[in-house]
């Protein structure tokens, strides 16, 4: 099984120790990293064609198992149009978030040890290429790219990303210039990276 896809809720049932997707069985502890992703789009054809605006929100849930092979959960979409709402695919997308809160509560504890793993002597642990070291500063290729000093940097937590914005740039704050902008996607293991940056 190197790749299985499947559909929430009718392809997934939870049991304490594991649980099933597209008839598969999913133990917790063969869980190695959890993606969260959710999708908006609009498109508003009012100004047009008189048409009322339509709205679109879905999500997936990816999982990485210790072997290699990889989930994929899709969750049925909510959308809107006009007046009329999909009232079922908002329940499901809340049900969905829930779904993978739980996941991401039962494996906690082996997905923040497995990123520990990777750290030494200088490097906290590692994260889609960057390396957080011990002394707060964060590499990427070889090159400091951030720090976690909030005397160098101004850092805002998005939903499932980091910004850092460095401070002391005269000219950026006069005309508001974005150009020290760094950001740090956490898609993945967002719950174990910031419980981890806590602690440096």
């Amino acid at each position: 099984m190197p790749y299985i896809k499947g559909q929430f809720p009718q392809d997934v049932s939870l049991e304490d120790s594991f649980f099933l997707c597209a008839n598969e069985k999913i133990s917790y502890n063969d869980i190695k990293s959890i993606a969260v992703y959710v999708k908006e789009s609009v498109t508003n054809l009012t100004y047009y064609t008189g048409i009322p605006t339509f709205k679109d929100l879905s999500s997936n849930l990816r999982i990485l198992l210790l072997n290699g092979n990889r989930i994929e959960i899709q969750v049925c979409a909510y959308s809107e149009w006009g007046p009329f709402k999909n009232k079922i695919g908002a329940n499901l997308t809340d049900d969905a978030l829930s779904f993978a809160n739980y996941i991401e509560q039962k494996t906690f504890n082996q997905r923040k040890k497995i990123y520990l793993d990777t750290g030494n002597n200088e490097i906290y642990f590692k994260y889609q290429g960057y390396e957080f070291l011990k002394n707060k500063k964060i590499r990427l290729g070889g090159k400091i790219y951030a720090s976690l000093d909030t005397n160098e940097f101004k850092i805002t937590r998005y939903f499932k990303k980091l910004l850092f914005e460095k401070k002391g740039n005269f000219f950026g704050d006069i005309f508001n210039l974005d150009d020290d902008e760094i950001s740090i996607n956490l898609y993945y293991d967002e719950d174990v990276v910031i419980d981890l940056l806590n602690k440096i």
